[in-house]
């Protein structure tokens, strides 16, 4: 059975231009997720609300993640997006980061499987629609994810992707395989695997672990190397159409850029950030990475890009 392969919410990465350029370079990935939306001062952020516009989003799957407290901001979120016709819908129980744990949102609300309850029971009794949820292991103990399985498997969600890190980690440390190995044995729901997938032996590796899973959700590894997915999939392709592929979705990315921002300067911080992770992609990264931070102006970004791809060619 072929791997089923997810396209991980990164918010500041994976936003709209990516998706859209990845899926129509490429093409290998089957659903894309909207890093999530939340409330501000009781609205919606204008960032967020260009994020899940239909026609930003023209990929076959894709599906918006809400990150919220309690049942009325999920309530008021999903509504936003039913408004834009949106029918599927991810609760975010995973963000691991402290501006948002701290205010009880992501995995802030793992400790409390109380509030997750009230959240899916409001959803499941005031509406239409398939929710699936992305949590994280535990927020301060890999315990709390025992509770917080009690209280998903009284819902029928679509399915349950799985990172099973604290939050504390962010995304340093081994991932707890004990704590997914619960799941597996726990869990009623479909469960998607998450975390430090970098390779196709990577790949290998946590399938052997874990042969019940076939749906596998890559974020850092997709941004690194793009062509993760078709590896996995076994699509071989030539040292000549990986390095045309990968400018091709660079220089794809790059005119979005450039139409959307206010200016050229934007366009180029937004690429230069994309770098951080692409540059993974060539032999000597920290070499591309100091090519490419110390570019100032777009009339020098472009031979400099140039001259990289060049060198794996030459």
């Amino acid at each position: 059975m072929e791997a089923k392969i997810y396209m991980a919410p990164l918010q500041g990465f994976t936003d709209y231009v990516y998706r859209e350029s990845y899926a129509k370079v490429f093409g290998t990935v089957d659903r894309y997720f909207i890093p999530y939306i939340s409330v501000k001062n009781d609205a919606i952020p204008n960032k967020y609300m260009r994020e899940i516009l239909p026609e930003n989003n023209t990929q076959s799957i894709v599906v918006p993640q809400i990150l919220a407290k309690d049942a009325a901001e999920f309530d008021f979120l999903k509504n936003v997006l039913a408004d834009h016709g949106y029918s599927e819908f991810n609760l975010n129980l995973g963000c691991p980061y402290p501006m948002v744990t701290n205010r009880g949102k992501g995995s802030g609300l793992l400790p409390f499987p109380e509030e997750i309850y009230k959240i899916l029971d409001h959803f499941y009794c005031s509406g239409k629609g398939e929710l699936s949820v992305k949590l994280r292991a535990g927020y301060k103990s890999a315990d709390e994810i025992k509770d917080v399985i009690n209280v998903l498997n009284q819902f029928p969600l679509k399915e349950v992707i799985l990172h099973a890190r604290l939050a504390g980690q962010l995304y340093s440390g081994e991932i707890d395989e004990n704590a997914f190995s619960y799941a597996t044995q726990n869990l009623k729901h479909k469960l998607v695997y998450n975390g430090d997938i970098f390779s196709k032996q990577d790949f290998i590796d946590k399938q052997n672990k874990f042969p019940g899973i076939d749906t596998w959700m890559l974020g850092r590894g997709i941004l690194m190397n793009p062509l993760l997915p078709h590896e996995i999939k076994g699509i071989d392709i030539s040292e000549k159409e990986r390095t045309d592929l990968l400018y091709t979705f660079h220089q794809t990315m790059l005119e979005h850029y450039l139409e959307i921002m206010d200016n050229e300067g934007n366009a180029l911080n937004k690429m230069k950030q994309f770098w951080s992770y692409f540059a993974h992609c060539f032999p000597n990264q920290k070499k591309v990475m100091k090519h490419i931070k110390k570019v100032k102006a777009l009339n020098k970004y472009n031979p400099t890009v140039k001259s990289i791809f060049n060198e794996i060619n030459s």
